[in-house]
């Protein structure tokens, strides 16, 4: 997104919440003061704002000054759809406390507490429901090929593949790959001609590949002169180095991994509090009736034994047994060969309790147990990880968090079988994503999609 449009979105967006939270404030304003206001007509709204435009206008600018802090009006055709929903949590969070201020440092309170909760709950759906349509409609509006951006790469390495199978997947992000130069056609003339020629919007460069540091340097000017967003694609071992911190024994640097947002001692405890709540919830709503229900049913049309327990990586690697209805026949693979498509040892009643993952539903006392969380990387067989560890790139980093019930890489779609090392890296990529980058608010979204999974219906679910 340009600029220039980038600066008009963020000034028609700040003026629609300044008439929100305008309306807001005088309408709550005159129901407080509703025995001097008396009658809702333009001179009331005159004599209200000269009673109160100080406060009035010290909530426009706070609000301005938040969102320069939470970055609120901050925009790009590759924003993820929890980071609206995390800077509007934040921008209310932060202006909720404004509000509160504000009302109880004055003589009188500029609105009761049950007014103030209103008026921050209609904001909070408003600032919801607008950044959801904004958010969709921006992807639906690419996707049909609406302000695409040319994008080129120059280069090659062991993510090249990744980024260009991305960008042809995920039409959504608006960019359209016109040419990839590679294999000896980085010539730095022949570069500069087709730049020249056509209109190309986007350049990412390739590191660690081919091409040497004066290159790199010279077409990086080389875009720049033709007023082209570059971005670098790192490749494995660049990942690792980006993803470092810096510290000093005396004078001297040392690189260190980041922490991750896990690693944080209240993090983990609000995630375990979050599960054991939840677990505690669902146990008291609907595991009391459900489990054994089930139970039964699966005692009377398959035998015993009803739970299957099967060994998996969790934690930092350790081993744990993992609860779960029993789906399929006996046989002597189960812990050992992955479920595939149609595969012959899942019984008809299996089938329906996989399609639904009411077969997951005894997990929930592993959160309780510790050995697992409601939200994480899908735990895999002992056997998989012994499999994949050695194929897939940072394999391992999922097991820095606890394996969860349902995950990010479930929700997008890369559960169920697999068929191939590739769909196994897509899991991969985004458990690394969650370990990186988790934050409570994205493992409510997570929540919220598979809960729209599970009454919509999961194609992938075998």
């Amino acid at each position: 997104m340009h600029k220039k449009l980038r600066t008009e979105l963020k000034i028609f967006l700040l003026t629609v919440d300044y008439l929100v939270i305008t309306v807001l404030f005088f309408y709550f304003l005159f129901h407080r003061y509703d025995y001097l206001y008396k009658v809702w007509n333009w001179d009331t709204i005159v004599t209200m704002f000269d009673d109160q435009y100080k406060a009035y206008f010290l909530f426009l600018v706070c609000w301005y000054l938040i969102s320069e802090f939470t970055k609120f009006y901050w925009s790009s055709r590759f924003v993820r759809y929890i980071y609206y929903i995390s800077r509007s949590f934040y921008q209310l969070m932060l202006f909720a406390f404004i509000l509160y201020t504000v009302s109880g440092i004055k003589t009188e309170s500029l609105f009761t507490s049950k007014q103030s909760i209103l008026f921050l709950a209609i904001l909070g759906f408003y600032l919801l429901a607008s950044r959801t349509f904004i958010f969709y409609f921006n992807k639906a509006y690419f996707k049909k090929g609406y302000n695409s951006k040319n994008l080129i790469i120059v280069g090659n390495n062991d993510n090249t593949d990744v980024v260009v199978n991305l960008v042809h997947e995920r039409t959504n992000f608006g960019l359209a790959l016109q040419e990839v130069f590679t294999n000896g056609r980085i010539q730095i003339p022949e570069i500069a001609a087709y730049v020249n020629a056509n209109k190309i919007d986007y350049a990412y460069i390739c590191l660690g590949g081919e091409m040497d540091e004066p290159t790199i340097k010279q077409l990086t000017e080389l875009f720049e002169d033709y007023y082209i967003s570059v971005g670098f694609v790192p490749n494995a071992s660049q990942e690792i180095t980006n993803s470092m911190d810096i510290v000093y024994l005396d004078s001297f640097p040392i690189q260190t991994y980041k922490r991750y947002p896990l690693d944080d001692s209240f993090n983990q405890l609000l995630k375990r509090f979050f599960d054991v709540f939840f677990s505690l919830l669902m146990v008291g709503l609907v595991l009391w009736w459900l489990l054994p229900l089930i139970a039964i049913v699966l005692l009377i049309s398959q035998g015993y034994p009803i739970f299957f327990v099967q060994r998996r990586n969790g934690l930092n690697g350790k081993e744990f047994d993992c609860y779960k209805f029993r789906t399929m026949r006996a046989d002597k693979d189960n812990n050992k060969k992955p479920t595939e498509r149609e595969d012959p040892r899942v019984t008809k009643l299996g089938k329906i309790l996989r399609k639904t993952s009411l077969d997951e539903l005894p997990q929930f006392f592993n959160v309780l147990k510790g050995e697992m969380s409601v939200v994480g990387p899908r735990p895999h067989m002992v056997s998989e990880n012994e499999s994949y560890s050695d194929i897939i790139k940072r394999y391992a980093l999922r097991h820095y968090v606890k394996p969860g019930i349902t995950g990010l890489a479930q929700i997008k779609g890369y559960r169920g079988a697999i068929e191939c090392n590739k769909d196994m890296e897509n899991r991969i990529r985004s458990d690394i994503y969650y370990v990186r980058n988790w934050s409570f608010l994205l493992d409510m979204y997570i929540m919220y999609r598979t809960v729209r999974l599970f009454l919509l219906g999961d194609e992938n679910a075998i």
